[in-house]
């Protein structure tokens, strides 16, 4: 067994040939170094994992694994390959130290295990030079026995669902809200829907919000509505980044569907509640947003919020993300059913 296990790459995403070279390096050596590198506007950057997330799932990952050392190499300030080929290596051997000076015995031997051969010499020529006291190795990794690459999950992550490590599923979760107006039947929906794709769901947190403070509609101040939508955004983002959440995720209304109610509501603070709310619907991200309309039978307030909403959703530019389901139920459930097949790859997961 040699001392340390040295083994780098962008990791957008981590998937199970990554994690099996992983395992080979804290394996054959007493500790493994795993290096995630990237720059602002990189593959992983272009849809929505930079290198700060992607070093965040690693971690995560990893955690509980004291074998393994998790270090982040930011090349935004340096030339790209190949022209930045020394900086890189100055920044390599720089974290490499951190890790180095971290254990509890000295480096004698050290591998580093990499997946192009023009990486070879350079890096043995850097740190033959640099470790003169090392025994310096480099290991092939043959991507043919990986069986997948980040290419082919980043084109299409939904059919190669299996192959990306836990931590790194939420980048590629499709995210889908069913709104509409109150009593409109969106929960029963979203609920069948979460059953029929095995997949979780939210609820309105509003109606824990209410149990748990023994509230009704006429008692909210400020201060409700921003516990309120706040704590709508918070269980949606922890259901996208669970374990039972399973390519896609239903959401039980939003921000904007609390923003809408506190307009409509009475109290003096509306404009400071909605500025707050600003912020956390431009951070939501929507694969399809299903409308539900009032009934027939539905409360002036209801049709009035209704309507509210859906000039909020063209407000923000939703509408091109939307379809409004006013059938029957089981129309609407069919209709809904087809939409997610056509995002899950045209039915090809089911």
């Amino acid at each position: 067994m040699r001392d340390l296990g040295i083994y780098f790459g962008t990791f957008a995403p981590c998937h199970v040939g990554h994690f099996e070279q992983i395992v080979r390096a804290k394996r054959e050596n007493r500790h493994a170094a795993v290096i995630i590198s990237g720059y602002e506007g990189d593959r992983g950057d272009r849809i929505g994992m930079n290198l700060a997330h992607r070093t965040r799932a690693m971690r995560q990952l990893l955690r509980h694994d004291s074998n393994v050392s998790i270090l982040e190499l930011n090349e935004t300030d340096i030339p790209r390959y190949p022209a930045g080929w020394q900086p890189w290596l100055e920044m390599l051997e720089n974290l490499i130290n951190q890790t180095k000076d971290a254990l509890d015995f000295d480096i004698a031997s050290a591998t580093f295990y990499m997946g192009e051969k023009e990486y070879i010499e350079p890096l043995e020529s850097y740190f033959n030079e640099k470790w003169p006291e090392i025994d310096i190795h480099m290991t092939m990794v043959d991507r043919k026995i990986l069986g997948i690459s980040g290419t082919e999950i980043r084109e299409t992550p939904i059919l190669n669902w299996d192959y990306v490590t836990r931590p790194f599923r939420r980048f590629f979760v499709q995210n889908v809200l069913v709104t509409g107006a109150p009593n409109s039947g969106k929960s029963m929906l979203i609920e069948d829907l979460a059953r029929r794709y095995s997949t979780s769901c939210s609820i309105e947190y509003a109606e824990e919000y209410f149990e748990d403070h023994q509230l009704k509609s006429p008692d909210l101040d400020a201060k409700d509505f921003h516990a309120i939508g706040i704590g709508q955004f918070e269980l949606n983002r922890r259901h996208i980044h669970s374990n039972a959440t399973r390519k896609i995720f239903f959401a039980d209304t939003d921000v904007l569907y609390s923003k809408v109610h506190n307009m409509l509501a009475a109290h003096d603070e509306q404009d400071y509640v909605n500025q707050i709310f600003e912020h956390y619907i431009h951070l939501q991200t929507w694969s399809l947003i299903l409308i539900m309309p009032p009934p027939e039978d539905s409360s002036d307030y209801d049709r009035k919020f209704y309507s509210l909403l859906l000039e909020q959703l063209e407000h923000y530019n939703l509408m091109n993300h939307a379809v409004i389901l006013n059938d029957t139920y089981l129309e609407n459930y069919n209709r809904a059913h087809a939409l997610i097949d056509e995002i899950l790859e045209k039915g090809k997961d089911n």
